[in-house]
């Protein structure tokens, strides 16, 4: 049996290069993925730098509220308040079980301080039920059972951000203190543009 070099393996070898070349500009498109989101992450950290620190100092040393850009977009500077709960999801995303251990604590900390301040309805609770593999039976005889009764059910429990921010700042317009540690809250200036 004879082989011809350029009929028998000259094909391989070109698949075996078209191959290499994806592989190549999988890897590629992988490296620039990452650059790109170490730009992004740059651009992000510039845009807070101006926004919550240069351009508030600046307006507030010259005693500008706001102003009009050539293009019409209008920039003003408000007061900002925030704060936050960690959530199940960050929770369960947690890889160190001590820092787990430290957000499910200052979890239940943020819920137990929000009902006794009687600000218990910004606690939104929901029930999720999951079932393994080969259960499908149950599922839908649960599912069933769910609809029979007009119940609809998947747990999570949280604050919404926005309700939690608005809560902040209406306490701290009130003169209530809020223990920042506990929220993390942040009090300070951002730069706005409405276009």
């Amino acid at each position: 049996m004879s082989i011809n070099l350029l009929e028998d393996v000259a094909p391989a070898s070109n698949e075996l290069g078209a191959v290499a070349d994806l592989a190549q500009k999988m890897h590629d498109l992988e490296n620039e993925i990452v650059d790109l989101e170490k730009q992004v992450k740059a651009k992000k950290q510039a845009l807070t730098q101006i926004a919550e620190q240069d351009l508030p100092d600046l307006m507030q040393e010259l005693n500008i509220r706001d102003f009009t850009l050539t293009n019409g977009a209008k920039v003003e500077v408000k007061e900002v308040v925030s704060g936050s709960i960690p959530s199940n999801s960050a929770i369960d995303r947690c890889k160190d079980d001590m820092d787990k251990a430290g957000m499910q604590l200052r979890q239940e900390q943020c819920f137990d301080y929000l009902r006794e301040q009687g600000a218990g309805a910004l606690i939104k609770s929901n029930v999720e039920v999951q079932f393994g593999r080969e259960e499908d039976d149950q599922c839908n005889q649960f599912v069933k059972e769910l609809q029979d009764r007009k119940m609809f059910y998947k747990r999570n429990i949280g604050v919404h951000p926005a309700s939690l921010n608005s809560y902040i700042r209406e306490q701290l317009e009130a003169g209530k203190n809020i223990p920042h540690d506990l929220f993390k809250l942040y009090e300070g200036r951002r730069a706005n543009i409405r276009r």
